[in-house]
């Protein structure tokens, strides 16, 4: 074996590899989103100036977050379609850089308010 044929070997053991340890991970964070599910989410009681502004942004951001994880998410599995049956390496590997940056996204706006509580939490809030 030369060493463009181990190489190659490793890659696709990594390709093999990286989604099944995404799908674990995707598996596995309800159960820490879920732990956080006796502590209510009340409704902003409004009677801060400038809340019902605050909240309206914060819908925002939320919606925009969303958005922006799905246009990744189609961006990169375009770009990676074309790319691998292009055979253009390149773009299939930029395509699965979006990719990943689309699912951060997602996880990461889902998460959004279990971490905002959390820290709330722990630092004493």
């Amino acid at each position: 074996m030369d060493v463009r044929t181990l190489a190659i070997g490793r890659k696709a053991r990594l390709l093999a590899v990286a989604p099944a340890t995404c799908l674990l991970c995707v598996m596995t964070l309800p159960h820490v989103a879920w732990a956080g599910a006796a502590i209510p989410n009340p409704p902003a009681d409004g009677t801060a100036p400038g809340a019902e502004l605050v909240g309206q942004v914060l819908g925002w951001l939320k919606w925009g977050g969303l958005t922006a994880a799905l246009a990744g998410l189609l961006i990169g599995a375009i770009t990676t379609g074309i790319g691998h049956f292009g055979s253009n390496y390149g773009a299939s590997s930029a395509g699965r850089k979006w990719l990943l940056g689309g699912m951060g996204a997602a996880i990461l706006s889902g998460l959004a308010w279990t971490i905002a509580t959390t820290l709330y939490a722990a630092t004493g809030g």
